[in-house]
């Protein structure tokens, strides 16, 4: 029931139409007997700030969960950031206090290790590439470092992007075999799309089903509910995929933590 004291949670996107995470924080609500409702927040890159200072004033609201394309730009919104957040400069969370300051957190990173291994995959050892530099991005590969792979190189569109996302990496996990491009995708046995791709019906996949390495696993980011066309490529050329449902599932109830802390 829907009542004055029922406190709301956004999960603020552009585009929305895929997200899942509403039913998923609202059946952990559910079983807790928690007066709180999650619902989505289409919002575009320019009204990231208004929407952001809504949620100061209004002491219904706990906080929202950010997703593409604004993780980046709300951790520089916000008036504190939790450790992971202030180390991979992204927040996928953000929890209004009682006073009205926005306290921003990621859990992406987390999340993607938790659902790897819920499936039966170790991160310790991989061979990684990873496609794309953002907040997910980031989040994941310093979460993979710290889990243990034994290579990580980032790829994307703006090579300054990847080489700065590589930089911030070194500095997080000095002892980590971290590198930039495509040169050695063909050792690769974990690659993943951090990109948006697969948010759009007319997207197409960052690599070509040619360019996938044998025997390797294909994971994405982007939940969808059909396979995104990374995944349809990597399916295409024979390698078991790994949803990005599954980064969702490992890190919802951190999130709700997280939320229901003020």
């Amino acid at each position: 029931m829907i009542s004055g004291t029922t406190r709301t949670c956004f999960v603020v996107a552009d585009p929305v139409h895929h997200l899942r995470t509403p039913t998923s924080l609202n059946r952990i609500w559910e079983a807790q007997g928690d007066d709180a409702v999650t619902v989505a927040a289409h919002v575009t890159a320019a009204g990231l700030s208004a929407f952001l200072a809504g949620i100061r004033v209004n002491a219904s609201v706990l906080g929202t969960v950010v997703t593409v394309p604004h993780k980046e730009n709300a951790a520089a919104l916000c008036d504190e950031l939790g450790p992971n957040a202030r180390l991979v400069g992204a927040v996928n969370v953000v929890r209004r206090t009682q006073d009205g300051r926005l306290v921003g957190e990621t859990f992406d990173g987390l999340g993607f290790v938790a659902g790897l291994r819920a499936q039966g995959i170790e991160p310790e050892g991989q061979r990684v590439v990873v496609v794309g530099a953002g907040g997910a991005a980031s989040a994941v590969a310093v979460a993979l470092l710290s889990a243990g792979v034994r290579t990580l190189d980032v790829s994307n569109r703006t090579a300054p992007r990847a080489a700065s996302l590589v930089e911030r990496l070194h500095a997080a996990v000095p002892s980590g075999d971290v590198g930039t491009g495509l040169d050695r995708l063909p050792a690769a046995t974990l690659v993943i799309n951090a990109t948006s791709a697969g948010l759009h019906p007319a997207d197409v996949s960052p690599l070509p089903a040619a360019a996938f390495p044998a025997g390797a696993t294909a994971a994405d980011v982007v939940m969808s509910s059909s396979p995104t066309p990374f995944l349809a490529a990597a399916a295409a050329a024979g390698l078991r995929t790994h949803e990005g449902i599954h980064m969702l599932a490992g890190q919802t109830h951190l999130i709700a933590q997280f939320l229901r802390a003020s």
